[in-house]
């Protein structure tokens, strides 16, 4: 009965990681291919977080590649990191922290960082099925810290 309890739960998350896998591949394809661009422009705004934090990453000017169809930029790079972490993305809103503990682009707010850092934490907890206590090892890892 466990056994075909996890086999099935495997099963229904497959289908996300490949989900994930195809928009990565999408945000690469994105790189050079116009209609690879508006494909995931489409799925950002349908709203999918995933996409808008890929595409979020195609406009950052800290990542390049091989990019000639995005002007990079930090006005869109925030765009879509926000969008993406209102929808639940805990890799945006960790690089939305890292943007404003930095001041890439933005000025630098360690408050704001702190935010982000802490729903990055929230989501991931969730994601992972941590139990509470262990926000705390979280804490000591980025720096935030309840109280």
């Amino acid at each position: 009965m466990f056994l075909r309890a996890t086999l099935s739960l495997i099963a229904g998350l497959l289908p996300l990681a490949a989900m994930a896998q195809d928009l990565e591949s999408l945000r690469n394809q994105a790189e050079q291919n116009p209609a690879a661009l508006a494909r995931l422009r489409q799925a950002a705004s349908a709203p999918d977080a995933k996409a808008a934090f890929y595409l979020g990453t195609l406009y950052s000017p800290l990542i390049t590649r091989q990019e000639s169809t995005v002007v990079k930029g930090w006005p869109e790079t925030m765009h879509w990191y926000r969008q993406a972490a209102r929808l639940g993305c805990a890799r945006a809103n960790f690089d939305l922290g890292l943007v404003y503990e930095k001041g890439l682009g933005v000025a630098k707010n360690p408050q704001r960082a702190a935010v982000y850092f802490s729903r990055m934490a929230a989501i991931a907890r969730i994601e992972t099925a941590l139990p509470p206590s262990a926000s705390s090892a979280v804490g000591r890892h980025t720096g935030i810290h309840k109280d």
